[in-house]
């Protein structure tokens, strides 16, 4: 199956035309399709509590997580400030970057983790427009990541970048790639992946699909030695290593969030052969968050947590794995993780009699430490393994104060509604990667060809008027018609 859609109202080129909320949406495309969940067998920790509260053994005085009743949240959004000049004309101080404390789609927000988006406040970024869909040269993505000083990506193109077999590296700090201002179908990335190697790095609202044509395994999208990196709202799928990753030893604070994560290829071009692995914490990466993301059809790691790692894995769903999560190895450092209010969900590759998270010492014996609360699984499965080395905590060892939990059988049902790149505008793949999770159904694959090849999307354009101020309220207009669903 093809992923195609018509360029539509995507083709317009009106500069002169104000960018309306209705517009935005035309350009958009139709929402989600809706659907009911499954069984909400929980699976075997403390249960009749909201997602989020600590059990009622925990000690006294312990860490709760105050969990909300609903995801119904408000953007603050502030105006932006300004300064004057010694002639009294008004000057815009910086980048409100308030717009991204809340998520039109998602109760998990881009700066709900570790992650902040305080480097943006400062001197007004430089916007930087991307005007083709060749893999390199001016007016592309790449030609748009590699300029220094503080820049926001915005897109006057959609479709597809050929990356042919090279990768885009974000190796220049300070950097929003805001894929939700492309008109539709959005930016889609086939035969390479995308891989941050610097600070201060906010992707959203893209696709990656590497696929087998490539000359050696790749993640489709990873965090390769980034601090303060936030990839939210991107799809990631066909990868040939992993899907979505982080490997930042010396680098912390790494918000993963709102990310579809899907068919890592099985028997495909990897060394050790098959593999299909959705996404790795590699050793020593501090401070991650991994919240509101959906994996699919992908063999293990949902994720995998290394030696010396500290996350926190809250309001994700899984389907469909052979291993569900995965504690320590790599180095013999200490492994902690909060794993709070996740979705199991057995495919046809799940044995329902194995544990969902355990533990994996391949290379090192480091101790792990791990509170693992109110998980749900679907049908009923073991939770943790009791024969792994993994000391339960009554409290939390690692979490984000801004973080905001469901219960996990209402957050399976927000994730499925609001995940991946544009969730209001979604193309056939990411589609029916929903609706196998929904109807039990699809499997994992070996090639982008078993699912009808790399996505042929027609090109579209639309040309951008960007505001001299107020330039994150007008980028929320975008956000908000890519994923109000």
């Amino acid at each position: 199956m093809s992923e195609e859609r018509g360029s539509g109202s995507g083709s317009d080129r009106t500069r002169s035309s104000p960018v309306t909320r209705r517009r935005l949406l035309a350009l958009a495309g139709a929402g989600a399709a809706a659907g009911v969940a499954g069984c909400n067998a929980l699976g075997g920790d403390p249960t009749d509590e909201q997602a989020g509260t600590d059990p009622p053994s925990a000690s006294p005085g312990a860490d709760a997580a105050t969990a909300e009743p609903t995801a119904d949240r408000t953007a603050t959004t502030t105006p932006t400030t300004h300064t004057e000049t010694a002639t009294g004309t008004p000057v815009p101080s910086g980048f409100d970057a308030s717009v991204l404390d809340d998520s039109p789609s998602s109760h998990v927000a881009p700066t709900d983790g570790f992650a902040d988006a305080s480097w943006l406040s400062g001197a007004m970024p430089e916007v930087v427009t991307v005007t083709t869909l060749d893999a390199s040269g001016e007016g592309s993505l790449r030609w748009a990541l590699n300029r220094e000083g503080a820049r926001v990506v915005v897109f006057e193109v959609g479709g597809v970048i050929d990356l042919d077999g090279e990768s885009l590296s974000v190796s220049r700090p300070n950097v929003f790639v805001a894929g939700q201002t492309a008109p539709s179908p959005g930016i889609t990335v086939i035969r390479g992946g995308i891989h941050v190697n610097t600070d201060n790095v906010i992707l959203q609202h893209l696709r990656a699909r590497p696929g087998d044509e490539l000359a050696a395994p790749i993640d489709a999208i990873t965090n390769d030695d980034g601090s303060n990196v936030i990839i939210d709202h991107c799809t990631a799928s066909w990868g040939t290593d992993e899907g979505l990753s982080t490997n930042s030893p010396d680098a912390p604070d790494v918000t993963l969030s709102n990310n579809l994560v899907a068919e890592c290829l099985v028997d495909s071009i990897h060394p050790k052969g098959a593999h299909s692995m959705g996404s790795l914490v590699m050793n020593n990466s501090d401070n991650v968050t991994i919240a509101g993301n959906l994996w699919a059809h992908n063999v293990g790691r949902h994720p995998r947590l290394k030696g010396g790692t500290s996350t926190a894995v809250v309001n994700n769903v899984m389907y469909d794995f052979d291993r569900g999560t995965n504690l320590g190895g790599g180095v013999s450092d200490e492994t902690t993780a909060s794993i709070v209010g996740n979705y199991y969900r057995a495919g046809t590759i799940t044995d329902e009699s194995e544990p969902v998270v355990g533990a994996t010492f391949t290379d090192a014996d480091g101790p792990v430490r791990a509170y693992v609360a109110y998980n749900e699984t679907d049908p009923s499965m073991p939770v943790v393994d009791q024969g792994a080395p993994i000391e339960s905590l009554s409290e939390r060892p690692v979490w984000p104060e801004g973080i905001t939990t469901r219960r996990a059988s209402d957050a399976y049902e927000a994730v499925l509604a609001g995940v991946g790149a544009r969730p209001a505008d979604r193309t056939a793949h990411d589609r029916r990667i929903v609706a196998d999770v929904r109807d039990r159904s699809g499997s994992p694959i070996d090639s982008q060809d078993d699912v009808g090849g790399y996505p042929e999307l027609e090109p579209t354009t639309r040309e951008l008027s960007v505001p001299d101020e107020d330039l994150g309220a007008w980028l929320r207009e975008f956000t908000v018609a890519v994923e109000s669903v």
